[in-house]
């Protein structure tokens, strides 16, 4: 496996948060790429927390795509459907399942992945937690949103991805400690 994979998820992936270079390395190199014939590889668990003034960055590489077979990978028709329906914020608890499943029933995201001029892109989950505003009463508020790192793409291809995460923002809020997310992302608006 080339270095230069890597160091280009890393160094895309610099535009949303600044990761831990070393842990990230390893996970991939650890993880490694998937084979031609597959459509992404998982990543073992890892996590890498930055704190600012307001808030904590919990960041996850969870998943390396095969930019080469997204077309096979991407859902339509009924399946597409059905699978919006079943993976919906009313019933799935796993935000990574969220996130794939928008991910594969986005046509226009699934363009900009098959157009990139790498072979492999990077799903992360950011989390977002405010440190101050919690108490009794209210806790503070988590949001949670996917990251794509795509190297080789244009700036069209970067406002999409861009959109894509925007939209797919959701927080995450507990009752009893059972956790419900709600999207506040809107739909895909692409300038």
């Amino acid at each position: 496996m080339k270095n230069d994979f890597i160091d280009d998820l890393i160094h895309c992936v610099r535009r949303v948060v600044v990761p831990n270079t070393a842990l990230l390395r390893d996970v991939l190199v650890i993880g490694g790429m998937p084979a031609p014939t597959q459509n992404l590889q998982y990543l073992s668990y890892n996590r890498h927390t930055t704190v600012d003034r307001e808030h904590t960055y919990d960041f996850s590489a969870v998943a390396v795509i095969n930019n080469r077979r997204v077309t096979h990978w991407q859902l339509r028709g009924y399946a597409e459907k059905i699978s919006r329906w079943v993976f919906s914020t009313r019933w799935t608890r796993n935000p990574l399942d969220l996130f794939l499943n928008n991910l594969r029933c986005d046509r226009t995201v699934m363009g900009v992945l098959a157009g990139a001029e790498s072979d492999f892109s990077l799903l992360g989950i950011l989390t977002s937690t405010q440190l101050h505003g919690g108490g009794i009463i209210q806790r503070p508020a988590q949001y949670i949103r996917p990251v794509l790192a795509v190297p080789g793409i244009d700036e069209r291809g970067l406002r999409i991805l861009q959109a894509f995460e925007a939209a797919n923002r959701i927080k995450m809020w507990g009752l009893g400690g059972v956790k419900f997310y709600r999207k506040l992302g809107g739909q895909m608006v692409i300038a």
